[in-house]
């Protein structure tokens, strides 16, 4: 991990901070470091992104790295960190603060949850310097529609907080002061369900098809301890106690 980007675990949770300057500008060795921290932070339930400053949650990509010798290297990590996103078991939990930027909207779009203070606002200037943002290309038009992706991409407008709410960029819009203290609670809910429930539901929502779903809980979170106590807890009306563990013995700590 590099000084740039922050990670600390706290038993099923860990806490990833962006402190990459006053704006938050990610440079190639940032990149990697935020793969490596996805990755490193697989066993948990909860993984969640803030940034230090309030200038800025995440300015985006430095923007020498889009020149042609330097481009392929900074895609290639880029996609890289992506893909470890989007395959990412534990719940990843994004609260912007502050404006987010290319890829740092980029890096709101890949996190399952996002939150965001009213100082907040979303932008995708890349048209405006002759490059496209590829991950918001893929993964926009699904979050918000055609028609408005169309339009926060090729235009590079800001999208107020209020309206990235009413998109459905964000679930909840908070005063800047309650941010951290809403993100805080909505991490401990999770906590407090079984990692293999919310792990599985993560992996059914992903996979985007009936069979598979299907599949994640007839065989993966049904034959679970805690699938089995679950049900035993409801019927018998008392608290369920969680191992955290699949019925192979794997247990998410």
């Amino acid at each position: 991990m590099n000084e740039r980007i922050a990670c600390a675990r706290e038993g099923r949770r860990a806490r990833i901070t962006l402190q990459a300057g006053p704006l938050n500008v990610l440079g190639i060795a940032d990149i990697r470091a935020l793969t490596a921290a996805i990755r490193e932070s697989e066993s948990c339930t909860v993984v969640s992104i803030e940034a230090a400053g309030e200038r800025a949650f995440c300015a985006g990509v430095e923007v020498g790295d889009h020149v042609p010798e330097k481009a392929p290297e900074m895609l290639a990590a880029f996609e890289e960190m992506a893909r470890a996103f989007l395959s990412a078991s534990p719940a990843i939990v994004c609260a912007a603060n502050a404006p987010a930027m290319g890829g740092g909207f980029e890096l709101l779009l890949l996190a399952d949850l996002a939150l965001c203070s009213t100082r907040a606002f979303f932008s995708l200037p890349e048209v405006q310097l002759a490059a496209l943002p590829p991950i918001a290309c893929a993964l926009l038009p699904r979050a918000i529609g055609t028609q408005r992706a169309f339009d926060a991409i090729l235009t590079g407008r800001k999208i107020d907080a209020q309206s990235a709410l009413a998109w459905g960029l964000v679930g909840s819009v908070l005063a800047p002061e309650d941010l951290s203290a809403t993100t805080e609670a909505l991490c401990a809910r999770l906590l407090g369900f079984s990692a293999v429930a919310v792990r599985a539901c993560k992996r059914a929502i992903r996979f985007d098809d009936l069979s598979l779903a299907m599949h994640a809980y007839r065989d993966e979170l049904l034959p679970s301890r805690d699938g089995a106590e679950g049900i035993a807890a409801f019927l018998e009306k008392r608290s369920p106690v969680w191992a955290h563990t699949l019925s192979k013995g794997d247990e998410y700590r």
